[in-house]
């Protein structure tokens, strides 16, 4: 796999938060700054492009005034990594990803040696790490990367976002550095969160895909008649599957297509 098409992958399933904050003018506190980052991923999420100088460019300026504000370094990280996507979906140079992915790397590691209990900075970083050393061959900083995943996910086992990040970057890696039990504990915790919801609908089926490759077709039948049943365009995905199941089971490729998909197309951007 090229590197640039890993930086893509590890971009696009990386989950950012995208509930409905209100919109801040004049941004004047550090409170401000992060609910108009917010404001920020939701419209990246929404398509728009056009948004991702404002705010880099706001949180650059708000770092630069308070340089020990951990959630500040994290939400200056995440941005960074938001414009390596509209880079790499808009036709950009790979150059520029890289240097965008090592901004993001460096502002989510200076939140961590500010508090190393910084939850969503570890679980981000580690994602990242994970995902850009796993190709090839996979090394120590691959295993240092799902390390700093699980430990986001033991300081915040209630947190939609680290969840959602060790869930989709988790089910990218190579089977070498996957952890099946910790997949099946995020997607199962995400469908709770999610309710009969469309980003649910997508859930249950990652989580069927889950039961298919570890032999568990009854499970996985399960898991995507509950997805086949709503309103949602997932249902047709669903019935897709159960058809596949019947007649010699779900492809690899569809299952992998999904879940690279998953953090960038999808709705499972939600909570906090």
């Amino acid at each position: 796999m090229k590197k640039s098409n890993v930086v893509l992958t590890v971009l696009a399933s990386l989950a950012f938060v995208a509930s409905a904050w209100p919109e801040t003018p004049t941004p004047s506190s550090t409170a401000d700054i992060l609910q108009r980052a917010r404001t920020y991923q939701l419209q990246f999420r929404a398509g728009r492009y056009d948004v991702l100088p404002g705010y880099v460019g706001m949180l650059e300026e708000a770092t630069n005034a308070h340089p020990e504000d951990a959630d500040l370094s994290n939400a200056m990280g995440v941005a960074y990594l938001a414009q390596v996507v509209g880079v790499m979906l808009t036709g950009g140079k790979p150059a520029d990803a890289w240097t965008g992915v090592q901004k993001g790397l460096q502002a989510l590691e200076h939140a961590i040696e500010l508090n190393p209990d910084h939850a969503e900075a570890l679980a981000t970083h580690g994602g990242v790490q994970a995902l850009m050393a796993a190709y090839p061959p996979a090394g120590p900083p691959a295993a240092k990367g799902v390390a700093e995943m699980n430990r986001a996910v033991e300081l915040a086992p209630d947190s939609v976002r680290v969840r959602l990040v060790r869930a989709f970057n988790g089910l990218n890696l190579p089977d070498a550095l996957r952890n099946h039990a910790a997949e099946a504990e995020d997607l199962d915790f995400l469908i709770k969160m999610a309710g009969k919801s469309r980003p649910g609908d997508y859930v249950h089926i990652m989580r069927g895909d889950l039961y298919s490759e570890l032999g568990q077709p009854d499970l996985a039948r399960s898991q995507y008649e509950i997805a086949s049943q709503s309103a949602s365009p997932a249902a047709a995905e669903a019935r897709k599957r159960l058809t596949a199941l019947a007649t010699g089971g779900v492809a690899v490729t569809d299952i992998k297509k999904l879940r690279s998909a998953a953090g960038a197309q999808c709705a499972l951007c939600h909570g906090k």
